[in-house]
């Protein structure tokens, strides 16, 4: 007997449900309280489906800070192109200090030491989200090209200090 094939949209249901239960267990509770079984049961689904899906909890820790990394690209992306700021580097910046604000927990993920020393592929999506602010810096006429790259870096560093802070 051949058991049928789950229709793909099922399969990313399941892994998505998962996500999102544990991206608002994140945000209401923390990381710490944060279980695999925790998830399971406010997803409404099995725990050996989140095995499915996660290898394990960092696993899945992992998949929400690419996430957010990921949506925070976006969002100072969008920002910069916005006529609501004066200009792309202060739309960006506004980007990332609103997403700090909103979603710290979630912020904090994104930028954690241990994620980021044992996982290349969030240093990667890290980078290309400094890449989105490096455009911001690089489209402001008020620094000069030969500092732009230099200034990028020390205002991303600021950023992540300060929104550390906040």
């Amino acid at each position: 007997m051949t058991r049928a094939k789950q229709p793909s949209h099922e399969v990313a249901g399941v892994r998505a449900r998962a996500l999102a239960a544990a991206a608002n267990i994140l945000a209401a509770q923390g990381e710490e309280e944060l279980s695999l079984r925790l998830i399971a049961d406010q997803a409404g689904i099995g725990l050996a489906s989140i095995y499915h899906y996660f290898a394990s909890k960092e696993d899945l820790l992992l998949s929400l800070a690419l996430a957010g990394v990921e949506d925070l690209r976006q969002d100072i992306l969008d920002y910069q192109k916005s006529p609501e700021f004066s200009s792309p580097m202060r739309g960006g910046a506004r980007a990332y200090f609103g997403f700090a604000r909103s979603q710290p927990r979630l912020f904090s993920l994104m930028f954690s030491e241990r994620l980021l020393a044992r996982h290349e592929v969030l240093r990667d999506a890290e980078y290309r989200m400094f890449l989105a602010y490096k455009a911001a810096v690089e489209a402001d006429d008020r620094i000069p090209d030969r500092h732009q790259e230099n200034a990028a870096y020390a205002l991303w560093a600021l950023g992540r200090g300060m929104a550390a802070i906040i």
